[in-house]
């Protein structure tokens, strides 16, 4: 049995779920852009521009947690403050899937795993 195995599914449903969110925001910006009560008074293109911004980032969290899954059996410490700290981005970012990397990370660092 695979000894990381809840932190790795953890992990990954986690970046599948900011990736996700990601796409929603990006869909969401292109509405706000193209609407024409906003455009009037000229906030449109900046909150739609602020919005893609932030979408992008949660984009680039999203595939770092799908590497940082597949990556932690090599270094479980390491990938575990990577997903850690990306947890914590990703709370502000995405809310729910910023939890569970949070949950995956403390467990990837506070759990040991016997060796046979």
């Amino acid at each position: 049995m695979n000894p990381r195995k809840i932190e790795f599914i953890l992990t990954l449903i986690a970046g599948i779920m900011v990736i996700i969110d990601a796409l929603k925001a990006l869909l969401s910006a292109e509405a706000i852009s193209d609407n024409v009560d906003i455009k009037l008074n000229g906030l449109g293109t900046a909150t739609g521009g602020m919005i893609v911004i932030l979408a992008v980032i949660t984009l680039v969290i999203g595939i770092a947690l799908i590497v940082f899954a597949v990556l932690m059996k090599r270094n479980a410490k390491l990938f575990g403050i990577l997903t850690l700290v990306a947890g914590a981005v990703g709370f502000f970012l995405a809310g729910v899937p910023g939890v569970l990397a949070i949950i995956a990370g403390i467990m990837c660092l506070a759990r040991k795993v016997e060796t046979v």
